[in-house]
Parts: C-alpha cells; structure tokens; sequence
C-alpha cells in the first residue's frame, strides 16, 4: 500500500506541473531591431490631439483657426516613435490607402521616401490634397507606412473668403492661397485616394456589440454614390459586405480547403458599374486576398479588399467527450490527475473553464489549446522534478495544420484572475517540417502573424494590449467579446509576446524528451502552414507561477478574414 500511494502522490504532482499553456520568458534581444511603431504626433498648429488608428496606420488632425485662414505647413511639437527607428516623408504618389495589413506592409516595402529624417521642430508642408504619407523605419530597414489626413476649420474662414471676394481678386487670392476653397478642405483624401474611399471615425462593427474600450476606427468606407459589389459568392457560398466598406469576406469554407484556387461564382455590381479585374466562373487566390476594383462611366472606382478562409473545428466549444473538446485532434489541455479544464454550461451558452488550482504547494494553471500534451510519454516522475523542466511548455507539441491568413478574431470570455493574468493568443507559422516533436535541425519555423491578449481583468484594464481592437459589454451569460487584429510580419511594440518565450533561441530542459517550440521572426509574406491557439487561466502558469481558483470561461472563437 506504501508503495501505491507513494506513486499516485507523484502522479498528482506530475498532473500540476504538466498543466502548463502560456509561453512566458525574457525579451528578444538579439539582432538588430525590427521595431517601427508610432506611438505619439503632435503639430503647433493643431486644435485638440490628433486621433490615431495604430491598427490601420491612419492618423487625423484637426487644424486650429489663424488670422490669415491659410494653413501652408505644419511643425512637429512631439514625436515618439520606437528607439532607433526613423520618420522620413514618402515621396511617391499613393492612391488608395489599404486597410488589409497584409498589402499595406507591402506597399510600405514599395514606396520611396526622403533620406532626410524627420523630427521634433521639422516643418512640413501641407499637401493640396491635405493627406501626406510617412514612413517609420526601424534600425533593420524595415518601413512602415502611415497615412496623416489634415482637416482645415470651416466657419469664420468661410465668411472672411467670400467678404474678401467681393473686395476684390487679389484680397480673395490671399486668403485660400494654400487652402484652396472650404469646400475642398472639407475633403482630407480628394484626388489621392479614390472618392469611394475615405478616411472616417467611425468604428468597424463586428458581429458582437462593443464597447469603446479600445475601438477600431478610420475604416475605409465607401460613399453612397460610389460604384459598388451589392453580393459576390465564392465556390458558391455567400461572402459577407461589411455595410459601407471595401472589406468583403467568407469565413466558412471547409476546414484546410484549397484556398488559393477558389471560384468567383457571382457578382453581383450596382448600376452602370464593371469590373475588368476579375471575372465570374475563374478562379483566384482568395487566401492570400484579392483587390477587386469596380468602375463607373464617370471615371470614379471603388477597390474591394476580398479574402476567404475557415474555422478551427471545434472552435465553438459545444461539443465535448468528457473534459476534451471535440475534435479531440485538434483540441488538447494538461488534464492528468487534476482536472483543470472541463466544460462548462450557463444559460444559454456551452463553452470552457479554465481554471488555477494547486496541490501540494504546485501551482497548475488551467489550459486549452491547438497541441498535444506529453506526445514524447515523459514518465510522471521525470515531469514531477521542476529543475528537469523549468519551462512546461517544452512538454507540449504546439501547433496543428492550418493554412489561412484571417484577419481578425474573436472570442466570448470572462475572466476572475484576483490579481493574476490570462492569456489569449494565437501565432500563425510557417514550417519546414510537421509537427515539433520531430523537429529536425535544418527545420526552421518562422512567425508569420500573432495577436495577444494578456490581463488581470477581462474589461482590459490594467495591462497594455495592442492587439486589441474592441471588448463589448458583458451579455446575458457575463461573457464579453474580445476583438483581436492579427499583426502580419513583426508584432506591434508593448505586444505581450515580447515576454514569450516564443523567440527562445535554447531549450531550458536538458531532457532528450524536451520540444522545441520556438519560432524566429518571418516578414508576414510566407505561407502559413500551422496555428497555434493557447487559452490559460494564468499567464506564467509554464513556470508553475499563478494564483489559485483564477479562472478563465470561453466561448465561440471566431476567425474573419
């Protein structure tokens, strides 16, 4: 009897220490940087704070009123942007400024700009159109592009041009010399950007209701008279038309479908508009996304960004066998001997809990996520001894097959941490090989996209998360809807994946059994072969660190295209 207790009592510490999720370690600091964020602009002549879209790189400021009504050029009062990287103005001509991240990374990558660079007490010059474009280089070379759309007062400035042109020619020259008439002031993106596509605050409305805890805002919107896609359908299935929007999309293709060769089988366009683009009954690579650009008889155009993808099965979290979500494949967590994760039921919702628990001094943190637990059969004394694995998640095979390039998702959670953090990511990967377990040394895994939540509360409070577009209001069952924005190519600056060890460059286990899950940073244009989805009630839980009955619920994630 001594000897069958000794074991189950080493079998239950092996469970606590096998429930591991999150990746947590210290920052990548090797290399040179690859950080190009702008944090912070201001200009002397502006009335109130410019209001910036770090999402979609959109800023717009407000000019303040003067004497003269002109408005010629603007001086920089404050800039932050990342340490080392640099601010210069783009010289090329841009149309149409796009909303998907994945073609603006790659129009930053085309354009030219000044060698000079710019900085607090620069003066610039205002463009005719209001709008000029800028890019921030990182220490690597690598730009990002940001669009700045002036609007000019009206008011005062209307009665002083029309008085001043009833005094005379000259009088009327020198007031909208620069500013050219009210009327085109009021337009920040005339005659640079198509006029079926403007700058506006207004927010992107997802499926959920949201709140204004972190909005999205500066969408790409589409004027009323503007050419239109009133319905498009590909390989038969009906595409959402975000109302207002050039961003089209399908969400519910068949799971690993062969995206790249799909059919446009109906568009439908509103009257007297064409399409020389693309054609019905041909087929196009709607995973990686497709400009679909729709004209009139005046000469006016709107360019549609089209993207298609699919779910993760499994991903409403309704179906269960026992404590395992199904497809069971496709879904794992670290339950052993202690359950930490099991489903849950309240009202009219079926989802996950996801909950810390402890024994005997051990610390489990609650986990679901796209990976298998323990494929190398680790036996449980040697996963009971923490000084063979100081990082958990080197038990973990992380990662399932996957090959769509979403860009959003969301996700239904409610979050009682008392003080400790939950994580909620998903990292988008291209591999060389299959899965890590047999990860041979010439495979290189490469990130290719990532959004990351991290918190000690679920309305966002207390920790940065740039990731972040929006958290709703709570619904009836208490859960609120997370928005998350999938950054392509280098995560945003303050995102918590730089306290990962997602970019580890050694395994912290000696053992031969030990995997290796790191990543190294990929531009964001590579094929996605792989996700990895992680859900954990304490976000340091790898380190066997997290604060008991933290508990994580989750429902219904969802991915957009």
């Amino acid at each position: 009897m001594g000897i069958k207790k000794t074991v189950l009592k080493w079998a239950a510490i092996a469970g606590i220490l096998a429930t591991t999720a999150s990746c947590t370690a210290d920052i990548d600091t090797f290399g040179t940087s690859d950080y190009r964020v702008l944090n912070e602009i201001s200009f002397e002549e502006q009335d109130g704070r410019p209001s910036i879209s770090a999402n979609e790189q959109r800023i717009m400021v407000k000019l303040a009123s003067n004497e003269s009504c002109t408005w010629d050029s603007v001086t920089i009062d404050d800039l932050s942007i990342s340490s080392l990287a640099a601010f210069h103005l783009v010289q090329d001509s841009i149309g149409s400024f796009p909303k998907d991240s994945t073609v603006l990374d790659s129009l930053a990558r085309k354009v030219s700009y000044d060698s000079k660079k710019i900085k607090t007490g620069s003066k610039i010059e205002i463009p005719k159109n209001d709008t000029l474009y800028i890019v921030v280089v990182s220490e690597s070379g690598i730009p990002a592009l940001w669009q700045i759309a002036f609007t000019k007062p009206t008011g005062a400035c209307d009665e002083k041009s029309s008085s001043s042109g009833k005094e005379g020619d000259k009088e009327k020259s020198s007031s909208s010399a620069k500013g050219e008439s009210s009327e085109k002031s009021s337009s920040s993106t005339e005659s640079d950007t198509p006029k079926s596509s403007a700058s506006s605050s207004s927010s992107d409305s997802p499926s959920s209701s949201e709140s204004s805890k972190t909005p999205e805002s500066s969408a790409s919107t589409v004027s009323a008279d503007a050419p239109k896609i009133l319905s498009l359908k590909i390989a038969s299935m009906e595409a959402t038309i975000d109302s207002g929007k050039i961003h089209i999309h399908l969400d519910t293709l068949p799971f690993l479908a062969d995206l790249s060769n799909l059919e446009l089988t109906e568009l439908k366009l509103s009257e007297g508009a064409s399409c020389e683009s693309h054609k019905t009954g041909e087929a196009y690579d709607f995973g990686a996304g497709q400009e679909i650009v729709v004209k009139n008889s005046d000469g006016e155009s709107t360019t549609y960004i089209v993207k298609a993808g699919y779910q993760i099965p499994g991903s409403d979290f309704n179906d269960w066998k026992g404590n395992d979500v199904i497809p069971d494949s496709l879904w794992g967590n670290a339950n052993t001997l202690l359950t930490t994760t099991e489903k849950y039921t309240s009202g009219s919702m079926t989802g996950a809990k996801i909950a810390t628990s402890a024994l005997l001094g051990k610390t489990a943190s609650g986990s679901l996520y796209t990976a298998d637990f323990n494929p190398n059969n680790v036996g449980t004394l040697s996963m009971a001894n923490s000084s063979t694995w100081p990082d958990g998640n080197e038990l973990i095979d992380f990662g399932k097959h996957f090959n769509a390039r979403p860009e959003y998702a969301e996700v239904k959670f409610s979050y009682d941490g008392s003080g400790d953090s939950c994580d909620i990511y998903i990292l988008l990967e291209s591999r060389d090989g299959d899965k890590n377990i047999n990860r041979g040394s010439d495979d290189i895994n490469k990130l290719v996209a990532s959004t990351w939540y991290r918190s000690t509360t679920d309305d966002n409070t207390g920790r940065e998360n740039p990731d972040v577009v929006s958290i709703s209001d709570k619904d009836e069952n208490g859960m609120r809807t997370l928005r998350l924005k999938f950054r392509y190519g280098t995560p945003l600056e303050n995102s918590p994946i730089e306290n990962s060890s997602t970019f580890a460059t050694s395994l912290q286990s000696s053992n031969k059994s030990a995997i290796d899950n790191s990543l190294i940073q990929g531009e964001g244009n590579e094929s996605v072969t792989h996700i990895r989805v992680v859900f954990a009630s304490s976000a340091d839980g790898n380190h066997y660190k997290g604060v008991k009955n933290a508990t994580l619920i989750i429902d219904d994630l969802k991915l957009i295209y």
